[in-house]
């Protein structure tokens, strides 16, 4: 035990009902270890969580628009041109996910602080 991070071990009892309660809010924390659990209401009072699901759908969202620029990438190099349309298209997409993002990180924002 002496090269763990933490070599100090506690041990809790709890009635059926107690755990229970814990249980609950370490599932509700989304925290599937309970010392990690532990650890963090006792030295921080608190255990915060994040959901950043809606990274997840910007990141899908990036990649579609990555999609369409490797598109138009590859058109210019076959015709030596780009037309005016894949431009606006572009430009579009680009001001679509902006604003998506602006509005995902705000709202994440909004419930971290």
């Amino acid at each position: 035990m002496d090269k763990r991070e933490r070599p100090i071990y506690k041990a809790v009892f709890f009635s059926e009902e107690e755990w229970q309660i814990v249980a609950k809010k370490m599932q509700e924390a989304d925290i599937g270890s309970y010392s990690v659990f532990c650890r963090e209401m006792l030295l921080n009072g608190e255990v915060k969580h994040y959901d950043f699901s809606a990274l997840r759908e910007l990141s899908s969202n990036i990649g579609r628009i990555g999609v369409n620029i490797n598109q138009v990438a590859k058109r210019c190099n076959e015709n030596h041109s780009v037309t005016e349309a894949d431009v606006q298209q572009l430009r579009r997409n680009y001001q679509e996910l902006k604003s998506l993002c602006l509005e995902k990180l705000t709202k994440m924002l909004r419930k971290i602080c």
